[in-house]
């Protein structure tokens, strides 16, 4: 009898939310800024009759964050016949050369999008990569541990901007600051380590108003430098 009674009740709560009055006849992007909210909007495919109650809103979700742009969305129902898509955006951090363009990549190591000029806003980083990437690419796990290491030895943007990363040689990779100091940092054992050396020398050099020309960190435990020639 119970179950005869449960059926009954989860019927007409099915009728219900099927009715015309919870048909999804609008939904709205909350996204940062106009650009984003228009490419997701036009990724968004709601079909005709659909109920704000039952449709399943995970499958938008999914959808949008295929969006090589789109990090992150989340839809919430908003009876009775609305959704509403918030969308977050991938943050480049890294411009990757590869021959003529540079490919923007995301703390997670997906390629948001390409520029044929590089965005001195992002650390440069160069002889790394030797097939181009599109957007929605990924870096392999290796390449992305490189990066995130780096990432780790230089937090905040005002260390990042203008920052050129040198893996042309594998064994002699090379950073260069945006004030023209050259770091020698060897190969990629231990790369953060080395990193955070050249940054704490370099900041100390500088605080003493000494004008380094290289910082050799190469052997960790004897670091050298060599002070720049006065023109």
């Amino acid at each position: 009898m119970r179950l005869v009674a449960l059926i009954v009740v989860l019927s007409f709560l099915y009728g219900l939310a099927s009715c015309p009055y919870f048909f999804i006849r609008q939904v709205r992007i909350d996204a940062p800024d106009t650009h984003l909210a228009e490419q997701a909007l036009a990724r968004v495919s709601v079909p005709a009759g659909a109920s704000a109650l039952l449709y399943p809103v995970q499958r938008i979700a999914s959808t949008l964050e295929q969006c090589p742009q789109i990090r992150r969305a989340r839809v919430e129902r908003e009876l009775p016949s609305s959704l509403v898509v918030h969308v977050w955006r991938r943050e480049p951090i890294a411009a990757m050369q590869i021959g003529q363009q540079y490919a923007l990549v995301d703390e997670q190591g997906v390629c948001v999008g390409t520029s044929p000029t590089w965005p001195e806003s992002l650390i440069q980083v160069f002889g790394l990569l030797a097939d181009p990437m599109a957007p929605g690419d990924r870096l392999s796990q290796r390449h992305l541990a490189l990066l995130a290491d780096i990432l780790a030895a230089v937090p905040g943007r005002s260390l990042t901007r203008g920052l050129v990363m040198d893996f042309s040689d594998p064994h002699l990779i090379q950073i260069h600051s945006p004030s023209g100091v050259l770091g020698k940092l060897g190969d990629a054992d231990n790369l953060k380590r080395k990193m955070m050396m050249f940054v704490t020398i370099m900041q100390q050099l500088e605080e003493k108003g000494k004008r380094p020309a290289y910082i050799d960190v190469r052997i960790m435990d004897r670091p050298v430098w060599k002070p720049r020639v006065r023109s």
